[in-house]
């Protein structure tokens, strides 16, 4: 007797019949599975070789101890569905996965290319955030390192100390804080080259090397 499978989808099913057993009790088959659409699959052996589906599955099975497929076949099964309307899903989703050899033609499904121009469209946009957060954080490293870089007079000294330089003959005194600073005649300072720069009244000039 035909089993149900679930209340959803699927009605009944004849799994695991021989073509001989079909061929000599045809009728009665025919009988019990009525005008039922579904899906049926023939088997050589323990390999799935066709799948395909009809409206009218006796006439299709009965097709088939005549057709292309007769020698290729031992045993077939069907399942009766509730509605036709997914009838052409079920049939495409079954080749697709299992691909028998006797299905020539593999069904396209427009859903799956939609998917899939989705999924490539995410891909490149997660490479695109992957290659800007690598660049950002390689720019991150190089302002780290130049501010690692970059000497600091704050700390150096625990207390007011005097630095001491002489150019053209007139030797010039200042003054470093704790604090970092420089005072040079009066004036307060951030830099050693500024305050060298005060002095020589040019640009160019290493303010580490001048103190």
């Amino acid at each position: 007797m035909p089993r149900p499978i679930s209340p959803g989808l699927f009605k009944e099913s004849l799994e695991n019949i021989s073509r001989n057993l079909f061929r000599d009790h045809s009728d009665t088959i025919t009988a019990l599975i009525g005008n039922s659409p579904g899906i049926y699959a023939l088997y050589d052996e323990n390999e799935l070789y066709y799948v395909g589906r009809a409206s009218d599955l006796k006439r299709r099975v009965n097709q088939h101890l005549r057709d292309r497929h007769d020698a290729q076949w031992t045993h077939f099964s069907l399942f009766l569905i509730h509605k036709e309307r997914f009838i052409g899903d079920i049939e495409a989703l079954l080749i697709r996965i299992a691909e028998p050899v006797g299905n020539r033609v593999k069904p396209k499904r427009k859903d799956s290319k939609i998917l899939l121009r989705r999924l490539t469209a995410l891909i490149k946009e997660k490479q695109k955030e992957e290659l800007r957060q690598l660049t950002s954080g390689r720019n991150q490293k190089t302002k780290k390192a130049k501010v690692k870089g970059k000497r600091t007079l704050k700390g150096l000294v625990s207390k007011r100390t005097p630095i001491y330089n002489t150019y053209k003959g007139k030797e010039y005194k200042a003054t470093l804080t704790p604090l970092g600073k420089i005072i040079l005649q009066g004036k307060t300072y951030t830099t050693p080259t500024s305050a060298a720069q005060a002095v020589i009244k040019r640009k160019s000039v290493g303010g580490w090397n001048f103190w």
